[in-house]
């Protein structure tokens, strides 16, 4: 019969074990010698001062305060510190002794087997004639990398584990040898050492070795230096960040001298801040800046062709939203110049959400301030723009109040009503063709009648279909505006029924116009989902500001199509077009998706004919494909292709190759990317960095796909 004694308190001659901490001892048979020894046998577990330990015996000697242990013998600290032996002999308290044929098993993850382990002290654990790893390891076999140490030393309380003349050795054979090394304790967070090292090759760069270094500067600041060398370039990489209670800062950056541009300092920083302020506003601030448009192609930091530096500060609450934005930009495209586009910007909008309750309805009120610079003294830009306006200032405050609420007739008849008044007043310098001072004022008005009907099937799908019409009239007041926040206007079934399809306030929809759509679908009980929605506009006035290609100029606008499928396997498709009378289509957009188990497929379609107004001089269309396949339990495959399908050449090419266990995680990349700009070159690059994954701070999650006994 097994009997417990969960808490012993030894009486008679063991004050050194108990005195502190009291120890519980659960065996099948307890003995205590007239002698004082206390021998326990049979499944024997320990708790003292946050350490168990569980055997088959332990005997302690009261006299010479020796705790005696036989195995099958297991001891956790309470620290994800595990020793596994055969025999042991410690001091009373736990925390010294002697531990042979052991293991030592950190964090799940990392395993040492060793002769002999010594326990030091409850701090230190050293171990002689080691070997190390975190890899799945059978009877018998040999693990894929393993470190051998004449000796090692494991520092529970700095979590660091010294290794003495050290071996790295894959598959039994040695490959590198390290007369001193110092590693993380994987239930470390963060600690001071070498990353993940990378290996690149390119067309530009060359072959180029990056070691990155992590300094851990305190608790809630660090500092990463990334040196790159290859036989083009000297590169220095750095990133900072910083923890604050209420936000962060990062930067990252880097300083070249190449080959590329002999004899220049090359090199870019970016940057962020976001932090919670007290009175409820987020502040948030972004840095770019490089001294070389080609910079951050070359050397695979950031596909961006404009540099936006900002300062943001926002505050959202249920029914009110202010937000506050200071912009610098700089263009790095060719056919751009940064002396007429707007460099400086601000804005300031600030709106309000009531539901009255006497009325009815929502009523919202907006107020936008807008202010624009370009360092062009010139009211005209030049011979190579012809005689386009370009390079003026605006400053622009405007306001808007609308109403909206709908009824519900019988029948399932919905009519909803809808008006809004708007005022707007331009400051426009520096332009021969507008009025230095500019206010407009416009209102509108709308009536709708919607009538959504549903059925439901004898299997339990579910089919809607919505028919819906839309008169509504815009009337505004006031001489020619600059359009800088509505250059590019989309239409879609987002704005088909909205009043100002413009998404700013410089371009207003003038006239009378009549508005037609019809939307349905069907919702099956296995989650498969089929929509589609088609729609028209019709004007009484054909002079508008709108693009060709917007699909909204003219008397009658293109048909709007769009459509969404989802099914229960995984699959989804997302289609819009506008298409013209005798069916040629103006702008075409389609996304598909398939993600199972094993399958991640992306890919978008996107076609635009050509449109001066749109600096578009020739139809473009391209193709995008990203796909990501676990073809085998350990191994990932990645691919991204970009292909310009107006010219039929391929405008980017990457590939992946991905292997990862429990105990190594291998990276291989490969891309081909073609410069679309006459100061880049074509772009070929290969990189691979090899991790041995256990020997790295933060636990992970570990990926155990094998088993003993399988190929």
């Amino acid at each position: 019969m097994r009997w417990l004694l969960l808490t012993v308190l030894w009486l008679t001659g063991a004050p050194a074990l108990w005195a502190q901490d009291a120890a519980h001892l659960i065996a099948d048979r307890i003995e205590i010698s007239p002698e004082g020894t206390l021998r326990a046998s049979g499944s024997v577990t320990v708790w003292h001062g946050g350490v168990q330990i569980t055997a088959r015996t332990i005997t302690y000697n009261s006299r010479e305060g020796r705790l005696s242990l036989s195995g099958p013998i297991k001891l956790q600290d309470g620290s994800g510190t595990v020793i596994l032996a055969d025999q042991a002999d410690l001091s009373s308290d736990l925390s010294a002794g002697i531990i042979t044929s052991a293991r030592i098993i950190l964090s799940q993850q990392v395993q040492i087997a060793a002769a002999q382990i010594s326990r030091v002290t409850a701090t230190y654990s050293q171990a002689s004639h080691v070997s190390a790893t975190s890899c799945f390891v059978c009877a018998g076999q040999t693990p894929l990398w393993q470190i051998r140490a004449k000796r090692i030393v494991h520092d529970s309380a700095e979590k660091q584990i010294y290794f003495d003349q050290a071996q790295l050795r894959i598959m039994d054979v040695p490959v590198f040898f390290f007369p001193y090394l110092r590693l993380p304790d994987p239930s470390l967070k963060r600690a001071t050492g070498f990353l993940v090292p990378e290996l690149t090759t390119s067309t530009t760069l060359g072959t180029a070795i990056r070691v990155p270094y992590f300094i851990e500067i305190g608790d809630h600041r660090d500092l990463t230096l990334s040196p790159m060398v290859s036989s083009r370039t000297k590169t220095l990489g750095l990133r900072y960040r910083q923890a604050f209670h209420t936000g962060t800062i990062a930067l990252e950056g880097a300083y070249s001298r190449d080959t590329l541009l002999a004899g220049q300092d090359r090199g870019y920083i970016f940057g962020t801040a976001n932090f919670a302020l007290d009175t409820g506003y987020a502040f948030s601030g972004q840095l770019q800046s490089t001294n070389d448009p080609a910079y951050l192609f070359e050397y695979d930091v950031k596909e961006i062709d404009r540099l936006e530096n900002k300062v943001t500060l926002v505050r959202t609450q249920k029914s009110r939203n202010i937000e506050l934005r200071f912009s610098n930009y700089h263009s790095l495209r060719d056919s751009e110049s940064n002396a007429t586009q707007p460099t400086l910007v601000t804005e300031a909008i600030t709106q309000y959400r009531n539901y009255p309750n006497d009325l009815g309805g929502v009523f919202d009120l907006k107020a936008s301030l807008l202010t624009s610079y370009r360092s062009s003294t010139s009211p005209v830009d030049g011979p190579d723009r012809g005689d386009e306006v370009d390079g003026y200032d605006t400053l622009r405050l405007s306001s808007l109040a609308k109403y909206h609420r709908d009824w519900v007739l019988p029948k399932g008849l919905v009519v909803d009503v809808a008006t809004e008044l708007e005022a707007s007043h331009y400051l426009v310098r520096q332009h021969q063709d507008i009025a230095p001072v500019v206010t407009r004022i416009s209102s509108g008005g709308a009536l709708g009648l919607r009538w959504p009907l549903a059925r439901r099937f004898a299997g339990g799908a579910v089919q809607r279909l919505e028919q819906r019409i839309q008169l509504a009239g815009v009337i505004a007041d006031s001489d020619t505006i600059p359009n800088q926040d509505s250059t590019q206007v989309e239409f879609d079934e987002g704005n088909l029924f909205r009043f100002n399809r413009a998404p700013g306030f410089d371009l207003i929809e003038t006239g009378l116009r009549l508005n037609i759509g019809l939307a349905g679908g069907i919702e099956y009980p296995n989650q498969t989902k089929i929509g589609w929605e088609i729609g028209r506009i019709y004007r009484t006035d054909s002079t508008n500001s709108f693009t060709k290609t917007s699909g909204l100029s003219g008397h009658v606008s293109d048909w709007l199509l769009a459509a969404q499928v989802q099914t229960s396997h995984g699959m989804e498709l997302v289609a819009r077009s506008l298409l013209e009378d005798f069916g040629r289509l103006k702008k075409s957009e389609i996304r598909a998706s398939w993600h199972t188990g094993n399958h991640r497929l992306d890919t978008t379609y996107v076609g635009l004919t050509a449109d001066e107004a749109e600096n578009r001089q020739v139809a473009l269309s391209s193709l995008a494909l990203k796909w990501n396949y676990q073809f085998l339990p350990d191994w990932l495959s990645t691919s991204e292709f970009q292909f310009d399908t107006s010219v039929g050449e391929a405008s980017k090419f990457e590939f992946g190759l991905e292997y990862e266990n429990e105990c190594v995680i291998l990276d291989f990349s490969a891309s081909r990317r073609f410069a679309t700009s006459t100061t880049l070159t074509d772009k070929t690059e290969f990189g691979l960095s090899v991790e041995l994954a256990g020997f790295s701070t933060g636990v992970r999650n570990i990926k155990k796909s094998r088993q003993c006994g399988e190929s």
